[in-house]
């Protein structure tokens, strides 16, 4: 795309490279790509290996656990192919997460130390350089996006305990039902982002969005009854509807399997962070403000929040947001690395997006059926449902058994409000970068859903010791600490297709939120501060079942990937079945430093 006028250069545009004749999102991308060192992929389309790749012999039962979308023709040069049998598989191998997503060779291609930037596809100082500069403009930036968003939630909690509770007249569960009705607005205003994700460029709509959060944002400074501030934070909540969907589906199309867990778990640092700051923040602004101009403390929060934290980050989310690599709207990376990137995303069977005049109406039924009428799909509601309705953490309850204490001043009510998250940065670091470090997920997902139900069955008991009591709270942030984990593995269920990716997570995401409107209403009454024994009860179901649940997506997991084991660049065969070598690693590749090869023209 050519832009004319020396001020167009200094905005995103749509970067266009010579070889962008055909669409990179499309299954179908034939180029090759020129990495710093060597060449790194190239998916095969010829007639001539199609005759001797389907001639493979149905006994050996490869084509049925080949692909959901692709067949055996889309094999790639110059991508290392292990071959494996079967027969020697070992009973523990069921635990191993990546068994059938990554082959040998690219697992032995990373040092431990590396896991951070690994560098797998092209082995270049240039892939690196894209991770570096990609941690920055995304990562980074949906840090400080979420903890802006975050900022303002929890100043929702810290604004009730410091006089807005009693300058709005809010009694009983005026709390808990405030918070309710603008969940109702997230929920709501979601569903049309499954049309506009995988359609609309995300560095225009995110900012938009955004911009609308900051204004109502603003705009809570001024409530004067609680009626007023409901409607506020009702349409503040419909503008922040998608950025969660948006920024975890963009981060999808960026990273490789084994780096996602920790880039998302910058991202939901940024939610921690904002938990802290509010809590700070709201402590100084009430000693320094509260009354300067006939504004209350809690006020002058509303107000610093918006102006301050809040429209920076819409300005820099027009700068920032690069899109996805095959329609990459960046001003900071390069032609190569945006080739890098795609030779990634090809490496790791990541299609990022399609043309707008290949995607389907959303009105078309066998659209619905594809998202709805797979097992997939149910499982990772039951997934994301009790992951949002195990989070202790998120439920006010602790700063809410501090405001109990007649002893504690406001001021100090916000400083300790802020210990557990605190710690929650390192149960979150723990557990996200432990997955991509040790490639397991499965296992920090469920010693964190333990350590969520020792600290419920502590605060259910509730007559316990003073350091067992504060242990319990300190540890709450457990509830959360595995999300990074989640998020992950709902990008590499649905990276094959991105249309049923967008329309999958709003559809997940808006159902577990949903319950989490409603449910918090019934078990976290505040009627019932500070023990909350009904919400603790319900926070350690759902942790049980989550916990117990990971099993169940592990093994949907593995059984998705072993259909898709050859796209890994895995060719599977059984000799204990009386199974062989598939033909067409006989006729159609060589072998090289024990992995297969396609052979070149």
């Amino acid at each position: 795309m050519t832009v004319s006028g020396p001020w167009k250069r200094f905005f995103p545009h749509l970067r266009t490279l010579p070889e962008d004749d055909h669409d990179f999102g499309s299954s179908e991308d034939t180029t090759s790509i020129e990495g710093e060192d060597q060449p790194i992929l190239e998916v095969v389309h010829d007639d001539s290996k199609k005759s001797s790749i389907d001639s493979i012999s149905p006994d050996t039962d490869t084509r049925k656990d080949v692909s959901l979308n692709g067949s055996l023709n889309e094999l790639k040069k110059d991508l290392p192919y292990e071959l494996r049998d079967e027969a020697g598989r070992k009973w523990y191998k069921c635990f191993d997460e990546y068994e059938y997503r990554l082959n040998k060779e690219y697992k032995e291609s990373r040092k431990w130390y590396t896991f951070l930037y690994p560098n797998h596809a092209t082995q270049s100082k240039a892939e690196r350089r894209l991770l570096y500069k990609l941690d920055i403009i995304i990562a980074f930036y949906f840090l400080i996006l979420n903890w802006s968003k975050s900022v303002d939630s929890n100043n929702y909690t810290s604004a009730y305990v410091s006089n807005m509770k009693e300058d709005l007249g809010m009694k009983g569960n005026d709390y808990i039902y405030t918070s309710t009705i603008a969940n109702v607005g997230a929920i709501v205003f979601q569903l049309p982002f499954m049309y506009l994700l995988p359609r609309f460029p995300s560095h225009i709509v995110l900012p938009v969005m955004d911009l609308g959060w900051t204004w109502f944002t603003f705009a809570c400074y001024r409530a004067k009854s609680l009626a007023e501030l409901r409607a506020y934070r009702f349409i503040l909540n419909a503008f922040g509807a998608a950025y969660y969907p948006m920024s975890q589906y963009i981060m999808g199309c960026w990273y490789a399997p084994d780096e996602i867990s920790s880039r998302v778990c910058l991202f939901f640092c940024g939610q921690l962070l904002g938990g802290v700051t509010s809590g700070l923040l709201q402590a100084r602004i009430f000693k320094s403000l509260d009354g300067v101009h006939g504004l209350a403390g809690w006020r002058w929060m509303f107000l610093i929040d918006s102006i301050a934290i809040s429209l920076p980050t819409v300005i820099l989310g027009f700068f920032l947001i690069p899109g996805i690599p095959s329609k990459c709207y960046s001003l900071f990376l390069s032609d190569e690395e945006i080739r890098i990137a795609r030779a990634r995303n090809r490496r790791n069977q990541i299609n990022d997006g399609v043309d707008k005049s290949k995607l389907k109406p959303l009105w078309d039924l066998n659209l619905w059926k594809k998202v709805f009428c797979t097992p997939t799909f149910w499982v990772l509601v039951v997934f994301d449902t009790c992951s949002w309705n195990n989070m202790t953490a998120f439920s006010g309850s602790y700063t809410l058994w501090l405001k109990s204490n007649a002893s504690y001043s406001i001021e100090r009510v916000n400083n300790l409000s802020v210990l557990p998250a605190c710690l929650g940065f390192i149960y979150v670091f723990f557990c996200a970068w432990g997955a991509d470090l040790f490639r397991c997920k499965w296992i920090f997902m469920v010693f964190a859903a333990i350590m969520n139900t020792i600290s419920c069955a502590i605060l259910i008991k509730w007559d316990v010791s003073s350091g067992a009591k504060w242990f319990a709270f300190l540890t709450t942030y457990f509830s959360v600490a595995a999300s990074p984990c989640l998020w992950s593995y709902i990008n590499d269920f649905l990276r094959m297709d991105p249309q049923v990716k967008a329309i999958t997570w709003i559809a997940i995401y808006s159902f577990s939120q949903s319950t989490y409107a409603w449910i918090p209403t019934l078990a976290w009454q505040t009627v019932e501060a500070p023990r909350f024994k009904t919400g603790y009860t319900v926070s350690i179901i759902f942790g049980v079942i989550y916990g117990l649940w990971t099993f169940v997506v592990l093994y949907f997991y593995k059984r998705n990937e072993k259909r898709l084991a050859l796209q890994n660049g895995i060719i599977l065969y059984d000799s204990r079945k009386g199974e062989e070598i598939p033909t067409f690693v006989r006729t159609d590749m060589k072998e090289k430093d024990g992995y297969f090869y396609v052979k070149h023209e």
